[in-house]
């Protein structure tokens, strides 16, 4: 499965509205999301909010950009990265 079959692009463009992160693409912008999100780290409040309308991550407290990938998150992550090696998954993280 494609994360595409899992967010449509259509999707992506509702969802992003106007929000702007300048020439990074909106699709890019929810891939380096759950990446993060994943690993343990944390976007802006932005990006949080369009992962979350997504439904690809929870927030413990919306006063906080902590966040967790929910089931469909995961989903999208292994969609994304299906054939990744964890050692070019981490090399990813590391940049």
């Amino acid at each position: 499965m494609a994360p595409e079959e899992i967010i449509s692009d259509e999707e992506i463009e509702r969802v992003h509205a106007h929000a702007n992160f300048g020439s990074t693409s909106k699709r890019r912008v929810v891939d380096e999301g759950v990446l993060k999100y994943a690993f343990g780290y944390q976007g802006g409040s932005t990006q949080v909010s369009i992962l979350r309308e997504h439904g690809l991550v929870r927030q413990r407290n919306r006063s906080s950009l902590a966040a967790s990938l929910t089931p469909k998150g995961k989903k999208y992550l292994r969609a994304m990265k299906a054939n990744t090696s964890i050692d070019a998954l981490l090399d990813t993280m590391s940049r």
